[in-house]
Parts: structure tokens; sequence; C-alpha cells
């Protein structure tokens, strides 16, 4: 009985879709703006990968006993980029870590960006 009804509907609608489509057509479109390029940012010092990865040894092997709160304090031992390289290599020891010099040197690095800010060796930051 709905029959009749859905095919008068149905060949309405295929005999308005050309009209559509000129209506569509008519509408400008926006031209593209091009997207400046630019040139990836270089690190300077250790790449990100390294800071991350001293970042994963640290919070994988350390945080066990340290909250960030050490590296923050006002009497913390490590007051120099040599001794933080110094207590770095005491507790990988101390854990029995086995840490190459690499991921001694990571660590070092990430602790000395994220918390200590201790010039580089050579004065230059």
């Amino acid at each position: 009985m709905n029959t009749p009804r859905f095919i008068l509907i149905l060949v309405f609608a295929l005999v308005s879709l050309p009209a559509m489509t000129a209506v569509r057509e008519e509408i400008p479109v926006a031209p593209e703006l091009p997207v400046p390029a630019q040139a990836p940012a270089k690190p300077s010092g250790p790449s990100a990968e390294a800071v991350s990865r001293g970042r994963m040894l640290y919070e994988n092997h350390c945080t066990r006993c340290h909250a960030s709160v050490l590296h923050v304090r006002e009497n913390r031992r490590a007051d120099s980029l040599k001794a933080l390289e110094g207590w770095v290599r005491r507790w990988s020891g101390e854990e029995k870590l086995s840490w190459s010099e690499e991921e001694v040197v990571e660590v070092v690095d990430y602790l000395n960006r994220r918390y200590y800010k201790f010039p580089p060796p050579g004065g230059k930051k």
C-alpha cells in the first residue's frame, strides 16, 4: 500500500538531483591558503631522545626512593654538575643497575635540565 508513495518520492528525489548539484556548483569555493613551512627546531646539546631516555631511567629506577622534592630542597648535596654525576654513579652502583656510561650521562642530563640547571661543561648555556 505504501509502495506507490515510496516510488513517487524516489522519482521526485531522482528528478531533483541534477538541480541540487547545479546549485552546489554555484557556491564559490574558498581558495586554499598556503601553510608556511617551518624548519624543525634544532635541539642544543643532547637529543630529545636522550633526555627522554634519561627521564625513563630515572623514573623506573630512582623514584622508588626519590621524590622530586629531593632535588629542589635548599640543602641538597649536589652543588655542581660533577657532584650530581657522582651521586648518580654512586646510587646506580648501590642499586646494582649496571648502567652504561651513556645511561649515566643521560640521567645526569635529565636531572640537570629538569631540576638543577647547572651550566654545562665549558660554561656555555
